[in-house]
């Protein structure tokens, strides 16, 4: 079975002195019975966070010697009075310390700072445990040393996947941006009226150009695409990346045009619009912009409740500005005019094609405007607060010289004893 452990909140003297039944434990997650069905309290350990009490089996310390917790060090918090050991700590930020105990993993609180956290998992040293870890695994990679073709791709996907790896890794970053952006400078040229229609002059020296400069970043997209993929370590964890699909998307259009004339078919050239899709390549080049697309994905939730809120305000104010304005306003035919009005004016933008002519209308008008702040500061300011909450998520698993990144160790199956 496994061992005693459970956080306390509120923990009155008599219990933290004399833990004796069930019923003054009521936070018990797990226990270690013996033969009696009594709970073994031996080998607890009581630890006072700031005034939080956490209890657990001292064997789970000891699993992670190198740690404070689990090091002789441990006795120089010991407080005799008490018969417990005393932290002045922040009580959120322990609890991450305390579940790493429990389970082997490291998950940063939601309301503790990326900078409390780091510095609490630096006070405790729990990340002795993962530079061991690390340290064994190194050494076991020595005993058996790789072929010289699995050290080629392990070398390439590293210069690949980090710049700072090596200097080709740098030289490859910058090329992809060159043409990235060359791929986009291309493509909005190529829509200027005069320049397009002499590209579409077959032979001319611009529809040359342009299908030169379009062959030489498609063959760069493919050669990258298919040299990572090549040195990937797992090649079907790549395939089902979105950003393998969105690199593919971005060159297919160019392979369908080779075999299919777009000036014959023109539905086909639909496909060209796949090509702006290169800007999004570029959140691949950028950690920050990995970040708040994460976060943009956390906050989906959110994102949703601020359309449903939206759709439901424009319905209603939509048909009510079209019985309003209906009889005597000959821009407004039906209730999606009104809602077309409704969205406008609710997000701010005011394009001035539809406006209320009655005197019904304009004062509907007024208090809808007035009200359309209302509507859109109160979801804003739920997303804006989630928003904070998963970048400082995220920001703390990116603080890697700090050591507060989420990680784990192997934990047994059953509980120590």
């Amino acid at each position: 079975m496994a061992a005693a452990i459970f956080s306390q909140h509120d923990q009155s003297e008599e219990i933290s002195q004399n833990v004796l039944s069930l019923d003054k434990v009521p936070l018990l997650i797990q226990r270690r019975l013996d033969g009696s069905g009594k709970i073994d309290l031996g080998n607890l350990v009581h630890l006072n966070v700031s005034g939080r009490m956490f209890i657990i089996d001292r064997a789970y310390l000891e699993q992670y010697p190198s740690t404070l917790l689990g090091s002789s060090d441990l006795e120089d918090f010991w407080e005799e009075e008490y018969e417990e050991y005393f932290f002045d700590i922040h009580r959120d930020a322990f609890e991450s310390i305390f579940d790493f105990y429990l389970y082997g993993k490291l998950y940063p609180h939601p309301h503790v700072p990326a900078e409390l956290h780091a510095d609490t998992i630096e006070f405790f040293r729990i990340m002795t445990v993962f530079e061991e870890q690390e340290a064994n695994e190194a050494a076991a990679a020595n005993t058996k040393k790789p072929t010289w073709y699995a050290e080629f791709k392990r070398r390439l996907h590293k210069t690949l996947e980090d710049p700072s790896y090596h200097v080709l890794g740098k030289i490859w970053g910058w090329l992809d941006l060159l043409f990235i952006g060359l791929s986009i400078v291309t493509m909005l040229i190529e829509t200027i009226p005069k320049i397009h229609a002499a590209a579409e002059i077959k032979g001319s020296r611009t529809g040359v150009l342009f299908f030169v400069l379009e062959s030489a970043t498609v063959v760069f997209f493919t050669f990258d695409v298919s040299i990572r993929c090549f040195a990937y370590p797992e090649r079907l964890v790549f395939l089902k990346a979105p950003a393998t699909w969105l690199d593919i998307m971005t060159i297919a259009p160019f392979f369908v045009e080779l075999f299919i004339d777009f000036s014959k078919l023109e539905s086909m050239k639909v496909l060209r619009i796949a090509r702006v899709a290169r800007v999004l390549k570029l959140i691949k080049k950028n950690k920050k912009l990995q970040l708040i697309a994460d976060v943009l994905i956390k906050s989906v939730s959110e994102l949703c409740m601020l359309v449903i809120v939206w759709a439901m305000n424009i319905t209603v104010a939509g048909v009510i500005f079209y019985y309003l304005e209906g009889s005597g306003n000959s821009l407004i035919t039906s209730a999606v005019d009104g809602m077309w009005w409704a969205m406008v004016t609710m997000s701010t933008v005011g394009y001035g094609d539809l406006y209320p002519t009655t005197t019904g209308g304009k004062l509907f008008s007024t208090m809808f405007i007035w009200m359309s702040m209302v509507f859109l500061a109160l979801p804003l300011t739920i997303i804006v607060s989630t928003f904070n909450k998963q970048y400082e998520i995220k920001k703390t698993l990116t603080l890697k010289q700090k050591g507060a990144v989420t990680k784990s160790v192997p934990v047994p199956t059953e509980a120590p004893s």
